[in-house]
């Protein structure tokens, strides 16, 4: 399938589902998200922007940090965060329809803790969380979380991925222009 035609079908993926979605139930609702997620990472023509460390993030972690917006046609399609933090490293992918965010995927990865030698192994990081996150007309209508984050906000869930998300697209689009 050549660029022209993989946009082609993303794009129809995305129109039936949005013409459909008002009348499904939940698990319908979570199924379209799915596939529409699969097609944005299946779609090797979207354009990347990037962002380092302080660029995004303010301050420099332990292990750096990477902030990446995939967009097409002008419009962010996905935005993949990844810090490297002394204890661990946090992914979360943000995945967006029309510029509204449908999904969140978020997964800690722990580096275990030497007690003799008072320090993290990082060659062996174990998958101590992970977060799925499934939204419609920025309301969150689905979960799917295992495993417990080290440090646990205060602020709901939702509110927090939904103000993240938007304050990645603005920085992203300062880069961009």
């Amino acid at each position: 399938m050549n660029p022209l035609q993989k946009r082609l079908l993303s794009f129809l993926i995305a129109f039936a589902i949005v013409n459909i979605s008002a009348g499904q139930t939940k698990a319908e609702q979570v199924e379209a998200i799915r596939k529409e997620f699969q097609a944005i990472n299946g779609d090797s023509t979207l354009e990347k922007i990037t962002l380092k460390d302080k660029e995004f993030m303010g301050y420099m972690t332990d292990g750096g940090g990477e902030l990446t917006g995939y967009y097409s046609n002008g419009q962010v399609k996905k935005i993949r965060e990844w810090a490297g933090l002394s204890h661990g490293n946090e992914i979360k992918e943000f995945y967006f329809r029309d510029g509204k965010l449908i999904f969140v995927y978020e997964q800690f990865n722990s580096f275990p803790f030497d007690g003799k030698k008072g320090e993290y192994i990082r060659y062996r990081p174990k998958t101590t969380f992970e977060g799925r996150y499934y939204f419609n007309n920025d309301k969150l209508i689905d979960q799917k979380v295992t495993g417990k984050k080290q440090f646990e906000s205060k602020t709901d869930t939702a509110t927090k991925l939904l103000s993240e998300a938007s304050e990645w697209i603005k920085r992203l689009e300062k880069k961009r222009n």
